[in-house]
């Protein structure tokens, strides 16, 4: 037969893909899985869907685990760090707290340290010392003797704060008190001024009145048989010593003063100057009309003498008291010895000297009628007496004015 001549390719290609054709349907057959019966396929399913239940539950169970660990350390960190910032502020707190105590103490060590200052505690002193033109070696003396008055000051005022009696020194608080004294005596005499002279007076009087205190206990003490012979000759060595303004001190009698005990004090105490009017025209009248005893002074306002004599007039006319004299020195000693309830004092500066005013013990009430025109002073010491005494003061002196207004009268 014949064909044409193209024709046996376009068969060769037909036969290859029936060929081809029937390869596959072989291969299909052969991975075509068995028929699974209907049950077995069910359960096959089941435990699927329970594997994948049971993954499912893990993975939630992990999930789960991981957000509250997250959760917790979480928590703890918040903890950790609230505390942290509690410490911290607590810290804070408690160092502000202890800067704020320390600049406290601070404050009022240096209050204390001021109020107990040289200069604040003895401004006359510190200021006399400021204004005097000291060597160096004399300004280390006294800042040496200020140091020393200043450890005697405290001293005394620690025996005093311990004392139960209050109307008498004890010996304690008499040895406190002039080594307080002698110190500042001595600071004042190595710095006088003008202005320091009647204070350098005063000290000098209350020094020698402590000292004849002192030995006067001392004689008490020996006689008692508290202290013996060689003691008190030791302190006789030691306050019986001569000074720039008075004499040897010796130790003073023991004989009490007109009847005026320790014990009973008196309402009133008059100091007057030997003047005219306040002496002889009202003290004398208040003596002798309504008991009230009077102290006399020099009628020399100027600075007291270690010579000077004072006078007591004390009681009425008739009671025949005669005036008793003692040494200036002694004023101080002397109205603590009266104890008056009152100190009237007559007269200002140009009748009487300021040492004599500050002779008043700090804890006798102390009332001056110090103007210039006396009938003034007489109506307020009526007016003073009014509530006890029932006085007429201006009244009679009133009539002394009278008096001098007659003929003859100087």
């Amino acid at each position: 037969m014949n064909l044409p001549k193209y024709s046996a390719v376009p068969l060769c290609m037909i036969l290859l893909a029936l060929s081809a054709s029937s390869f596959a349907d072989d291969l299909a057959d052969d991975k075509k899985p068995a028929a699974v019966p209907a049950a077995q396929q069910e359960d096959a399913v089941k435990q699927e869907a329970k594997a994948a239940a049971e993954k499912t539950e893990a993975q939630k169970a992990v999930v789960t685990d991981k957000v509250y660990s997250q959760g917790a350390t979480t928590g703890a960190a918040e903890k950790k760090a609230k505390k942290d910032a509690e410490a911290k502020a607590a810290a804070e707190k408690a160092a502000a707290e202890a800067k704020a105590a320390e600049e406290k103490a601070k404050k009022e060590a240096e209050a204390e340290a001021k109020a107990n200052s040289f200069e604040v505690r003895f401004p006359e002193l510190a200021k006399a010392i400021a204004d005097a033109e000291l060597t160096e070696d004399k300004r280390a003396e006294i800042d040496a003797m200020s140091a020393n008055l200043i450890a005697s000051s405290d001293a005394l005022a620690v025996v005093a704060s311990g004392d139960q009696f209050g109307d008498e020194y004890t010996t304690d608080e008499l040895d406190c008190l002039i080594e307080f004294l002698t110190q500042y005596t001595a600071i004042l005499a190595e710095v006088p001024t003008p202005e320091t002279e009647e204070l350098l007076a005063d000290k000098k009087l209350q020094l020698l009145n402590a000292r004849e205190q002192r030995l006067e206990l001392a004689q008490q003490d020996y006689e008692a048989g508290r202290i013996t012979a060689e003691e008190f000759d030791e302190i006789k060595d030691k306050y019986i010593e001569a000074d720039d303004e008075a004499d040897v001190i010796k130790p003073a009698k023991k004989e009490p003063f007109w009847g005026y005990r320790k014990h009973k004090p008196i309402p009133y105490l008059v100091i007057v100057a030997n003047y005219r009017i306040p002496r002889k025209v009202i003290a004398e009248y208040l003596r002798s009309d309504f008991d009230v005893p009077y102290i006399l002074l020099p009628s020399d306002s100027g600075k007291p003498s270690k010579d000077d004599q004072l006078y007591f007039s004390g009681g009425k006319k008739s009671s025949d008291e005669l005036e008793v004299a003692f040494p200036a020195v002694q004023l101080s000693r002397f109205i603590a010895y009266l104890r008056p309830e009152t100190v009237i004092i007559l007269g200002d500066d140009s009748y009487i000297n300021p040492v004599y005013r500050l002779a008043v013990p700090e804890n006798i009430r102390k009332v001056e009628f110090d103007d210039s025109e006396w009938k003034l002073n007489a109506v307020r010491l009526d007016e003073f007496f009014r509530r006890t005494k029932k006085t007429d003061v201006s009244e009679h002196y009133l009539e002394f004015l009278q008096e001098q207004d007659k003929p003859g009268k100087e």
